[in-house]
């Protein structure tokens, strides 16, 4: 049986890319939005492929998964690695809870 995600994981999948996008606005010599990020972590996350854009500026996501298609598993792990990967960075996340959540791994 598949569990579909919450609404409130799709906002905070959302919102963390916004907040990876203001803290790290260029990665590997490429400047990134928000739509960068979410393409590139969700490309990450099932395996896709990043290519350049053939015929334009920034890049493509090959074998395309969106996150409508998600289940709650998979965006739960994703939101994990997203916040690790911020963490990793110092990146400035905007939701004040997620800050306790992150203290708290600190002391686990």
């Amino acid at each position: 049986m598949s569990q579909e995600r919450s609404w409130e994981q799709v906002k905070k999948f959302h919102a963390m890319c916004r907040d990876v996008a203001r803290s790290i606005p260029v990665w590997c010599e490429m400047p990134m939005n928000d739509e960068d990020w979410k393409r590139a972590f969700l490309a990450g996350a099932f395996g896709q492929k990043i290519a350049p854009n053939p015929i334009g500026v920034g890049f493509i996501v090959m074998n395309n998964k969106r996150i409508r298609s998600s289940e709650k598993p998979d965006l739960s792990q994703i939101i994990e690695q997203i916040m690790a990967f911020g963490n990793e960075r110092g990146v400035v996340w905007s939701d004040p809870s997620w800050l306790a959540l992150i203290e708290e791994r600190k002391v686990a």
